[in-house]
């Protein structure tokens, strides 16, 4: 150890991090997909709360009517939090635990932070400028794959969601 020295040490560790972030896989799906039930990419949502609180994952996306599952990501592709939901289940899995919720906006809500508009959503998705009490969402740069959203702060706390689709 005293010939490396401690950036020797320190170069090897940070080495070591790469090699093992290399070797990491995604058990995400490849391939085509259908751009009207299934969507993939990066999502981050600020919460301008006090304090302010902020989060961004890579997810998957697959709805089917009133069904679906949403998967979100860590960078190196490990699985943060698994959701499902369908007419009278909505279901939150991570880690190990397995939690329960009335509805599919309070599931949302916890897995997120903060209240979104879930049904609008999946409309701006669509490319549908559905309103949505208090949000402006900016579609203009869906074609890009960009999707924008902002709560204003008038009776929560300010919220900005912003998606980036994979395609």
């Amino acid at each position: 150890m005293h010939r490396w020295g401690l950036a020797g040490v320190r170069l090897c560790f940070l080495l070591a991090i790469f090699l093992i972030a290399g070797c990491a896989s995604t058990t995400r799906g490849k391939g085509n997909f259908d751009l009207k039930n299934h969507w993939q990419g990066r999502i981050a949502i600020k919460v301008l709360s006090a304090p302010p609180q902020a989060f961004s994952a890579d997810f998957e996306l697959d709805r089917q009517g009133e069904a679906g599952t949403l998967a979100l990501f860590s960078p190196l592709g490990t699985t943060v939090a698994h959701m499902q939901w369908a007419p009278g289940l909505a279901q939150l899995r991570n880690g190990g635990e397995l939690r329960n919720f009335d509805s599919l906006s309070a599931l949302a809500q916890q897995a997120t932070g903060t209240e979104l508009p879930v049904a609008a959503l999946f409309d701006w998705l669509r490319g549908t400028a559905t309103a949505a009490p208090g949000w402006d969402a900016d579609l203009s740069q869906l074609p890009e794959g960009r999707l924008l959203a902002r709560r204003m702060a008038d009776s929560a706390p300010a919220v900005e969601l912003r998606i980036l689709l994979e395609r």
